[in-house]
């Protein structure tokens, strides 16, 4: 992450908390992002340096305006005008990160050598909410060379239930006392 996204994603962060809009302005911005990198031509238009700023700002307020948060927009035509709108998707990681610091909330990836039920996940995540004492925000995905069981990544520190991890250590005492 770049310090210029650090800076304009704390700034909007600042201007949110103040207003009291963090967790709306969060959603608009994640699903600004998405769009972005599921259609990489739209972030590339707003970038084209041929394209005098005035009217890649229209462009943004044709598909923008009345659906996000002024901010939002404002926030999307500001790093529009600076050539900085390539960034867009670190702005939101370094808001969201600030959020989440200060509504202690962790992030956890469970990694599942199949899709894990939403009941489990419910257990999961209560689980880590006793263990850790914060809000967890959970995301599953699945990775078939674990053959079983779970891993889970945490902020500083990872836990490994899965097969794949067990038969490794297996192996790893069987080479330490083999003759």
């Amino acid at each position: 992450m770049t310090k210029t996204a650090k800076t304009y994603g704390g700034a909007l962060y600042d201007l949110a908390k103040e207003e009291a809009l963090c967790e709306e302005l969060l959603g608009q911005l994640q699903l600004i992002a998405t769009v972005f990198e599921e259609n990489p031509e739209y972030r590339k238009l707003l970038l084209e340096p041929s394209i005098p700023k005035e009217e890649r700002r229209k462009l943004l307020d044709d598909a923008w305006q009345g659906k996000i948060h002024q901010y939002v927009l404002s926030f999307m035509k500001i790093l529009c005008d600076n050539g900085t709108i390539g960034q867009f998707g670190d702005c939101v990681e370094a808001f969201r990160k600030r959020y989440h610091a200060d509504e202690g909330i962790m992030e956890v990836r469970a990694v599942c050598a199949a899709e894990l039920r939403p009941e489990l996940q419910d257990k999961l995540r209560e689980k880590l909410v006793r263990m850790t004492g914060k809000k967890i925000e959970l995301s599953a995905c699945v990775d078939t060379s674990l053959i079983g069981g779970i891993r889970l990544e945490l902020p500083d520190c990872q836990y490994d239930g899965s097969v794949q991890h067990h038969l490794h250590e297996i192996e790893r005492l069987l080479q330490g006392t083999s003759v």
